[in-house]
């Protein structure tokens, strides 16, 4: 968590003086690789894009109770829910939990 504080301190500078919607998403895309660099993970082999990923991911695994499709769809913004079901990956233990809970007999 003090890692956390100490990079949000010394980047907020950095992102706070760019001027225009395409120089703050450099920023953002700067931070993420040198914050990448500083955990000791191969900047070249994680993008926002899989950040962005398996945050919708997770969300949606690790909160089936409580987070639904539509929420999440809102939280990333899309506009069809057809292209936020790209996140609800069926896992094999699901599948075979719906074949156990089916009692022909």
């Amino acid at each position: 968590m003090v890692y956390i504080r100490y990079l949000r301190k010394s980047y907020k500078k950095q992102v706070c003086h760019l001027n225009g919607s395409h120089s703050i998403i450099y920023g953002i895309h700067k931070i993420f690789k040198e914050i990448l660099q500083k955990a000791g993970l191969p900047p070249q082999r994680f993008s926002l894009h899989h950040l962005r990923h398996t945050f919708a991911t997770l969300l949606i695994q690790e909160n089936k109770e409580n987070v639904d499709l539509r929420t999440v769809q809102e939280l990333l913004g899309h506009e069809s829910l057809v292209t936020t079901q790209v996140y609800t990956h069926v896992d094999f233990e699901q599948k075979k939990k719906a074949i156990e809970t089916f009692n022909i007999f």
